[in-house]
């Protein structure tokens, strides 16, 4: 009888160190962790990727360069904490519009990676529907005659 009503503690008490828990730790964090899991599961939320170098190998196997020059990885960033939706517009994707989202990292900064050839690209950062200039970067002109930015690949 009394190892019984021990068992009923000992369960009792680990109820309550679990409700103790969940109320100690703030529900946002817990949701957002949450979410992010839900999107990585369902293919929704890009995996990280790392700037790299893309190096091409020969018939031989050995490493040499194309005829045209090597792809690097660039990141494109613009800081929109209250944006419900950003997009990448420019010379690499024709400036059409949601062809290249960005994914919302923390504390409201937007990003993406983008394998690009060496050149001069211009661009337009598209924030809810608007269009805007990267400023960070220098101005140039766009093909509709609006203040874009400029964006060299070495």
């Amino acid at each position: 009888m009394h190892d019984r009503f021990g068992r009923r503690k000992w369960a009792f008490w680990l109820f309550v160190a679990m409700l103790a828990a969940v109320a100690i730790i703030p529900s946002a964090v817990l949701l957002d962790a949450l979410r992010s899991y839900v999107g990585f599961l369902s293919g929704d939320a890009p995996s990280t990727i790392r700037p790299m170098q893309v190096r091409f190998l020969d018939r031989r196997g050995d490493l040499r360069s194309p005829p045209e020059k090597d792809i690097q990885f660039v990141e494109f960033r613009l800081r929109a904490p209250k944006a419900k939706a950003v997009d990448l517009l420019g010379d690499f994707n024709g400036w059409k519009a949601g062809t290249l989202p960005l994914s919302r990292s923390g504390a409201g900064t937007w990003e993406l990676m983008l394998p690009l050839p060496p050149g001069d690209y211009r661009y337009l950062f598209l924030v809810d529907g608007q269009p805007q200039a990267d400023p960070g970067a220098r101005p140039a002109a766009a093909p509709d005659g609006r203040t874009a930015s400029l964006r060299s690949v070495p």
